[in-house]
């Protein structure tokens, strides 16, 4: 499971660099380019699973000086489920 969420900062509480820092050092997440002077903070999560995704989003809004976590998009892998493939045997 792939999200894509944009993390809301309050430089006020702690210096930027530093909140992004914390976010990038977080398992299965990968912080995007960042323009010097926003407060918006693209970043990628890798997830294995929702409760997973949900655990990342939870620890990124606790961090100090974070004050929203917006999920933009969340992307699905299901693998295929073989019961419900259609039968080829006997098929030429």
């Amino acid at each position: 499971m792939i999200a894509s969420v944009v993390a809301t900062l309050e430089e006020r509480v702690r210096p930027r660099q530093e909140i992004i820092h914390e976010i990038s050092q977080m398992p299965d997440v990968e912080v995007g380019e960042t323009v010097a002077s926003g407060n918006r903070i693209p970043i990628t999560i890798d997830s294995s699973s929702p409760n997973a995704l949900e655990e990342i989003t939870r620890r990124m809004q606790a961090c100090e000086g974070v004050a929203l976590v917006d999920i933009v998009f969340v992307h699905f892998e299901n693998e295929p489920d073989e019961s419900l493939a259609p039968a080829t045997e006997g098929i030429n």
